[in-house]
Parts: C-alpha cells; sequence; structure tokens
C-alpha cells in the first residue's frame, strides 16, 4: 500500500476520529500557533501542503484571504471540499504527488504534519517549490514529528495504534537537521519552536478522551512546551522559515 491509499483508505474508514475533542484541540492549537508565527491576516494568501479533510485550514479561513489546501488523497480532498462549504475563501485540489508542482503567489505556504511523509530528496524538492510558489518576503511553515520524542520510549506500549495510524513512509524528523536542510534550500531566516508534547499522540491512541479531561491534557501540555529544558523532547516541533 503506497501513500496515497493508505490515506484512501484513512479517510474513508476513520474521518470522525479528527473529531474529538483531543484532535480538536490539537488543530485548534496547530491553527493559532501558525497565525502567531507568520502573522498572516486577512490580506494574506496561504497555501497548505497535506490538507487532509481540512480541518485546520477550516480554522484559519476566518483569519486569513484565502487558502487553497492539496493533498494526494481525492478521498480527502472530496471531505475536504464537503465540509468547507461555509468559507468562500477556503479551496481545495488534489495534489499531482508527495513532491509536486505547487500553485503560485502566496504569501505563506504552510505544512502541517507533511514533510516527514517525504524522503530527504522530495523534502528538498518540496522547499524549493515552494519557494517559487511564495511571493517575495512570504513564509514557509512545517510542524512535524521529532526524532528525539520523549513519548518515543513508550512505543512499544501503543505499538498497535502506533502501526495502524503511521502511514507506509513517515518518519520523525530531527529539528536540527531540517533546520540545515531549510537553509541549504534558500531559507536563511529559520525559527525552531516546539508545537506539541504530547497531545497529538494521546488523540490518536485515546480517541475517547472525555472533553473535560481533554481540557486538563491540553492546559499541562501547553505548560509541558514553556519549560525551556523539557521542551526540547517534544513530540512535535516547527519551523518558520523566510
Amino acid at each position: 500500500m503506497n501513500e496515497r491509499e493508505y490515506h484512501d483508505t484513512h479517510y474513508e474508514a476513520e474521518a470522525a476520529l479528527f473529531e474529538t475533542p483531543l484532535f480538536c484541540r490539537v488543530h485548534d492549537r496547530a491553527a493559532r500557533q501558525f497565525l502567531r508565527a507568520t502573522g498572516a491576516g486577512r490580506s494574506h494568501r496561504v497555501l497548505s501542503l497535506g490538507c487532509g479533510d481540512g480541518s485546520i485550514e477550516r480554522r484559519l479561513a476566518p483569519h486569513v484571504g484565502a487558502i487553497v489546501g492539496t493533498d494526494i488523497s481525492p478521498v480527502a480532498i472530496a471531505r475536504a471540499k464537503a465540509k468547507s462549504v461555509a468559507y468562500p475563501n477556503l479551496s481545495f485540489q488534489v495534489a499531482g504527488g508527495m513532491s509536486g508542482a505547487l500553485p503560485g503567489d502566496f504569501d505563506a505556504v504552510a505544512a502541517f504534519a507533511f514533510l516527514h511523509h517525504l524522503d530527504d530528496a522530495a523534502i528538498r524538492h518540496t522547499l524549493r517549490a515552494a519557494r517559487k510558489a511564495l511571493r517575495p518576503g512570504g513564509v514557509f511553515y512545517s510542524s512535524d514529528p521529532s526524532s528525539r520524542r520523549l513519548v518515543g520510549l513508550f512505543r512499544g506500549l501503543v505499538r498497535s495504534a502506533y502501526e495502524r495510524y503511521h502511514s507506509p513512509d513517515e518518519r520523525e524528523l530531527d529539528p536540527d537537521r531540517l533546520v540545515r536542510v531549510f537553509r541549504e534550500e534558500g531559507f536563511p531566516a529559520v525559527k525552531l519552536d516546539y508545537s506539541d508534547y504530547l497531545l497529538g499522540p494521546l488523540a490518536w491512541v485515546m480517541p475517547g478522551t472525555p472533553r473535560t479531561i481533554a481540557c486538563a491534557l491540553t492546559m499541562a501540555d501547553n505548560l509541558a512546551l514553556r519549560i525551556p529544558l523539557l521542551r526540547r523532547y517534544a513530540s512535535s516541533f516547527a519551523l518558520c522559515a523566510s
């Protein structure tokens, strides 16, 4: 099974997974982090790579001028369109491939949990394509799982869920190495931040977590992200580059 087939099957069978209290909080925070890091506003156009069913993009739509979401899964794109009819500034299209050409004339390119589905050569290709898609002064924002995540120590305890919700090609990325790749591909100003500690992994392995507990977990997760030494071992990191 390749990446497209995996995601087609995933969105056909488990679309409701993304509507749980934990996932809602993960996506709410991802949208806020993007807006804060990039400064994107109502005059800006945003391209989102690997948009899935458009959950984060719908959260961004009220705050920016326009968003175009792309994904290799036709099933995901069909769901994104069906869920987004209330947002006239939000559109979606099926991508030609994991490293295909990108549409242009954007102020920001977002890659929420996208780059870690690509091999090294495809990451570099995507960054070069993103530079061409961006207007002068535009920014590239990405968030991905970290190879030094503390939660990785407990992978063996949730092996079945880990394997079920990981596609064939995805992996964890080293934050410092990815910063170097960004700079080598023409993004000299790269800011590293940490975007999730445990909340994202918990959303996958504990989808039935009640809303009240989800609230408490979110508060604890946000606190962990602010502790200097601890945050280095967060589950996910974000880069904002220009």
